[in-house]
């Protein structure tokens, strides 16, 4: 009987071997080379995400996403009245922060004074110029400017552009980063940096097909920005075109792997710190506060 009783034990031990290993076998390869055969970039959507318990496009959240280990952050970008540029994403400053009003209808004097509603005291709207003089070793990071929160409530748009544009331009020249940082926008943005002789790298915001190739790649475009759920076509379609695809914001580790599968080149991320322990980049020895 007890004879009997081993040897269907050592049967079921010997499936769930062979299970196991067959499990492994499958078990899925993710490589973070890209298609221009260079490490898939890793950028930090406005710092640490969405869900980190400080607000993104602030020091706060910027500073931990690069001490642990991305390659860089994405950010928004509008300009204030006396056109300095600074990290905000809503066009109103009334949904989160202590004061009220458009952006570009105050002066930095002014909007420096505003203060997030977050769990934290003391967290003020930032300057592109007052992160970027923190941060060490700048150069060899890198940041894509989200351009599209253009306030159409201006009536002359070609002339806002261009003062939202050569202000991207005086702070790139200061600190060196204008191979650094990327530019996201519409056409008419992307159009107007071009005219104005801007040499940041380009990415047309919009759904990854078939038309939005070809309209990136006949402006001679860097590539396509567009979102993790939206990346419609197979991204070998704007790679043949020497195109890259830079996607936005998987959330957690799942979608992080969703967006190394497709093999897009750029991820920004609202949650980098699975996928930089997915791909072995992770700074264990950082304590993110």
């Amino acid at each position: 009987m007890h004879f009997k009783q081993n040897r269907i034990r050592l049967f079921v031990f010997f499936i769930f071997i062979l299970l196991l290993i067959q499990a492994c076998s499958k078990r899925e390869e993710i490589s973070d080379d890209d298609y221009f055969g260079t490490k898939v970039m890793i950028l930090g959507h406005r710092g640490m995400g969405e869900m980190y318990r400080f607000p993104g496009n602030t020091l706060q959240a910027i500073m931990p996403a690069l001490a642990i280990g991305t390659d860089g952050c994405e950010v928004d970008v509008q300009i204030t009245k006396d056109t300095v540029l600074v990290l905000y994403h809503n066009l109103l400053l009334d949904s989160r922060t202590t004061c009220s009003g458009r952006v570009y209808e105050s002066n930095w004097a002014e909007l420096q004074q505003c203060q997030y509603n977050a769990i934290q005291n003391g967290i003020y709207v930032n300057s592109v110029d007052s992160v970027f003089r923190k941060i060490p070793g700048l150069t060899n990071l890198y940041f894509s400017f989200d351009c599209t929160k253009v306030d159409t409530a201006i009536d002359d748009q070609d002339h806002y552009r261009g003062q939202l544009l050569r202000a991207i331009q005086r702070i790139c020249e200061k600190y060196h980063m204008c191979n650094n940082v990327f530019l996201e926008g519409y056409g008419d943005l992307l159009d107007k940096a071009q005219s104005l002789g801007m040499t940041n790298k380009l990415f047309i915001f919009g759904n990854l097909d078939e038309n939005t190739i070809n309209f990136a790649a006949e402006r001679h475009y860097c590539g396509v920005s567009t979102s993790i759920d939206a990346l419609n076509v197979d991204t070998e379609l704007a790679h043949q075109k020497g195109l890259y695809v830079m996607t936005w914001s998987p959330d957690n580790y799942a979608e992080n792997k969703k967006a190394l599968r497709r093999n897009v080149d750029i991820i920004q991320t609202d949650d980098p710190i699975s996928i930089l322990k997915l791909l072995k980049r992770y700074n264990y020895e950082y304590i993110i506060p």
